[in-house]
């Protein structure tokens, strides 16, 4: 079991403040970074991470049930986006939300000269813009969140062994793609790489 669900369990049982506190700490940055992946304004990012925590903290009680917070935390997140965003836009669902889902690439220009750096930039956005939104965002959980498969199932609300074969499908999609552009394998391993920073 790892330090955030001991933090996790301690909260629950006990109501304990610092492991909330420790929760919150580790996961917001992540959320955050992930509604604006998503495509929502920073304020309505803000908005959400604000009620997902409150509702966390006052219902706890009801939260026995939760086993893995990361997942859970992720998954009432993105449904407050939602949410709150569909009192400003009525009509919308979250299909027109996951058409949106850019993934934005940040290269350390101290690793390489500003030319090359655009240049390497716009092929992996090519890359990643080659990819489907569901795909880009099980890339975008799996690299840039750290998220288990499992986790990603929990958070995209489909089967484990569905989120295994949607990321086997994104980065088989990645390889297929860039040999065809010719793109050495190099880039590839760059993409992947660079969703890690």
């Amino acid at each position: 079991m790892g330090s955030v669900d001991i933090h996790w369990r301690k909260f629950l049982e006990n109501g304990d403040e610092q492991s909330f506190s420790i929760i919150y700490n580790h996961h917001v940055d992540d959320l955050f970074s992930y509604g604006i992946s998503l495509g929502f304004q920073k304020e309505v990012c803000k908005d959400a991470l604000q009620d997902t925590f409150y509702k966390l903290y006052i219902t706890k009680e009801k939260l026995h049930h939760v086993e893995n917070i990361t997942a859970y935390l992720f998954s009432i997140f993105k449904h407050r986006l939602i949410d709150l965003n569909r009192k400003n836009r009525s009509g919308e669902n979250i299909e027109s939300y996951t058409e949106s889902f850019p993934i934005h690439v940040s290269i350390l220009e101290d690793m390489i000269d500003m030319e090359n750096s655009e240049r390497i930039r716009k092929k992996v956005e090519t890359l990643l813009n080659s990819l489907t939104p569901n795909q880009r965002e099980v890339v975008y959980l799996k690299y840039m969140t750290g998220l288990q498969h499992k986790e990603i199932a929990e958070v995209l609300g489909i089967h484990e062994e569905s989120a295994r074969k949607l990321l086997y499908r994104a980065i088989e999609k990645l390889r297929k793609y860039a040999s065809e552009e010719k793109y050495p394998e190099k880039l590839l391993l760059f993409t992947l790489l660079s969703l890690l920073q």
